[in-house]
């Protein structure tokens, strides 16, 4: 929105209100209402985005504290340390490490899944062995 000349401006001018950063025509109180509320969307994505990327993180550290032993502090600066190491994001090694974790625990689950069916298979008689 426009506000009138202030003494000092040429005669005439007329000042671009700070609503509108990109220069164009004065937004009408609707439209400063809809960009105040993209604006206010898009912190809200942004925060949530930047909660959900410290999850991930606190859950990569408790991954480290059970495979490595270790306590959260010590887990922290490994996942820090390794992530450098590997020219990651912190965010990024942390996504690694849950999806190698997550492979890893699939990878147990199926083997035991196997073989208890295996074992099953073994002692049930087929349909035609029977008398």
């Amino acid at each position: 929105m426009s506000t009138p000349e202030q003494p000092g401006d040429p005669a005439g001018a007329v000042r671009r209100d700070v609503s509108d950063p990109v220069g164009m025509a004065p937004l009408s109180p609707v439209g400063r209402l809809a960009a105040t509320v993209d604006r206010l969307s898009r912190e809200v994505r942004a925060a949530q985005a930047e909660a959900e990327g410290r999850a991930l993180i606190e859950l990569a550290k408790g991954v480290l504290v059970a495979r490595l032993g270790c306590g959260p502090a010590e887990a922290a600066r490994q996942l820090a340390e390794l992530a450098e190491q590997s020219r990651a994001t912190p965010l990024e090694f942390a996504v690694d490490v849950i999806n190698q974790a997550a492979r890893d625990r699939m990878s147990e689950v199926t083997e035991a899944f196997l073989a208890a069916t295996a074992a099953v298979r073994t002692t049930v008689p087929e349909d035609g062995a029977r008398d």
